[in-house]
Order: C-alpha cells, then sequence, then structure tokens
C-alpha cells in the first residue's frame, strides 16, 4: 500500500523514502495536500514502462487492424476520392501556414 508524505518530510528523510522505495514500498508525495509525485523502485519504474509501451503497442496494431479492415471494403474509387481529400486539406494548411507568417 502506497504511503502518502508531505514534500518537507520527504526532504528531510530521503534517505530513509529511498530505503522504502527500494523495499517495494510506493511512496507519494504531497505538496499542499495534493499527490505531485511518486516515488518507486527503479525496477518497478521500468517495470511500468514497458506495461505502458506495451499497452501502446496493442492499441496501435488493434489500430492498424481495424484501419485495415475497413480499407479491404473501400473501392478504387473511394481510396482515390479520400487520397485527393487529403491532398486538398495539405495544400489548405499550408496555404493558411504561409499565409499566417506573412
Amino acid at each position: 500500500m502506497p504511503v502518502s508524505l508531505k514534500s518537507s518530510e520527504v526532504q528531510r528523510n530521503f534517505g530513509l523514502i529511498m530505503e522504502r522505495a527500494l523495499t517495494g514500498s510506493e511512496v507519494i508525495v504531497e505538496r499542499y495536500g495534493a499527490p505531485k509525485v511518486a516515488i518507486v523502485a527503479f525496477a518497478r519504474y521500468q517495470a511500468l514502462l514497458a506495461a505502458e509501451r506495451e499497452l501502446l503497442l496493442t492499441q496501435l496494431r488493434q489500430a492498424a487492424a481495424e484501419s485495415a479492415a475497413r480499407a479491404a471494403e473501400l473501392s478504387d474509387e473511394e481510396v482515390e476520392a479520400l487520397i485527393e481529400e487529403a491532398r486538398e486539406a495539405v495544400a489548405r494548411e499550408t496555404a493558411e501556414r504561409k499565409t499566417s507568417r506573412e
């Protein structure tokens, strides 16, 4: 279970707080009563990053599969129309940027 501490307590006892994190405890640092930072062991941090990365990859793969499935249902004419719409949108954005710089 995470332990919540005031930032001033963490400053005074950083060595002890670090030991707590290294032994598996999670420390939540509060400022003005609101949680601002979590102190966790580096191995836990790496595991969290890896889990987040894996979730994002899974979501990306799912979106790509859904996009491919939708694209397979489009006719050649529909694909050409979408390409033309995209080209026009890029041309508009480029023109808008150019006029905003002037």
